[in-house]
């Protein structure tokens, strides 16, 4: 008798923690294409790329020395690395072209910290830029539409880092360096983006962070329910421009589909509790990120909403945008 008793109340407890559980509030996410579904996905992205003869994709291939770095273009981030370790393969850059003419580039150094001691078992604790810190970054340019290799690649600009009268860095002894450069760049299409935001700086702060830190919560949401209609809504418009951008064929795009369904279908997911953060803008203050503080390795860089599974962590990049004529107070969007 007490045993069915104890089993009632247990049963009672679990059927009263999953009421619990509230549904996704999409009026938190609001969504710019309530047309598109799991279903519908991968066609609706197929059906936005066009074809040209010359199809020009633009990459950077990087190289640096005492130090780690991260790396924006127009103002976007595009790429991190905070180990002593260089990239051999070129990054694309392409979906952070809007439209053709002049770019941005700008790369922020930091020291290596306790990296050396890490790799090696021994060594300082390197808390500045030393002379010896450099960095070299080439953009390329080759043609996608004539299907060119790497070995046809056209070098657009190569940069290196300024050093004194003696060849040591310019900013040796300093925690932190950063610099931009120019290139310009000519592709035959011409992405919206985020360039119709508004500057996110002058509106009001505190509710800016409470819409920001709302979304991300309902989109952790998205994971648990394994809802793949909500996810393929509120990434479309970034998905359409990288396909736009990169000239993607129907069998990157079902790959990148199967990506998405993969990480919802992992086991055990469980969201963390959005926290130590801060704010961050980019793309000229039209974007707001949450950035996690923490500085592990496979952490740093990313956003605060972290999900955990048996199989994987993984910590999506949700850039948020308000667009011109929309009001905070309605919520957030998800960047095109």
């Amino acid at each position: 008798m007490k045993k069915s008793f104890l089993t009632l109340m247990l049963a009672t407890l679990f059927v009263a923690c999953g009421q619990e559980k509230k549904p996704i509030n999409t009026k938190i996410m609001n969504i710019q294409y309530p047309e598109i579904n799991a279903n519908n996905f991968e066609q609706k992205l197929v059906e936005s790329v066009k074809r040209y003869e010359k199809e020009p994709l633009y990459y950077m291939r990087i190289n640096k020395s005492n130090c780690v770095v991260e790396v924006l273009v127009n103002d976007y981030p595009i790429h991190r690395d905070y180990e002593l370790s260089n990239y051999a393969t070129p990054l694309e850059i392409n979906h952070v072209i809007l439209k053709s003419g002049e770019q941005t580039l700008t790369y922020r150094l930091y020291p290596v910290g306790d990296l050396i001691k890490e790799e090696y078992g021994e060594g300082d604790t390197v808390m500045t830029l030393t002379d010896n810190t450099a960095i070299a970054i080439s953009i390329i340019k080759m043609d996608n539409g004539s299907e060119k290799t790497l070995e046809d690649e056209e070098v657009v600009i190569k940069h290196t880092s300024l050093t004194d009268a003696k060849g040591r860095f310019i900013a040796s002894g300093k925690p932190y360096y950063e610099f931009t450069f120019t290139f310009n760049a000519q592709v035959p299409y011409a992405n919206e983006g985020w360039s119709k935001g508004q500057d996110l700086s002058k509106l009001d702060q505190k509710l800016l962070e409470a819409k920001a830190v709302a979304f991300y919560k309902e989109y952790g949401k998205i994971y648990e329910t394994k809802d793949a209609n909500l996810q393929a809504k509120l990434n479309f418009g970034k998905e359409k421009r990288t396909a736009i951008a990169l000239y993607r064929k129907l069998s990157d795009i079902d790959e990148l589909w199967k990506e998405y369904l993969s990480d919802l279908n992992e086991s055990n997911i469980k969201v963390l509790p959005v926290g130590n953060y801060k704010i961050v803008f980019f793309g000229d203050k039209r974007i707001i990120f949450l950035l996690s503080n923490s500085l592990k390795l496979g952490s740093r860089g990313y956003s605060a909403l972290t999900i955990d599974s048996d199989e994987s962590t993984l910590m999506p990049g949700i850039y948020l945008y308000l667009p011109e004529g929309k009001k905070l107070e309605d919520g957030l969007y998800m960047i095109n």
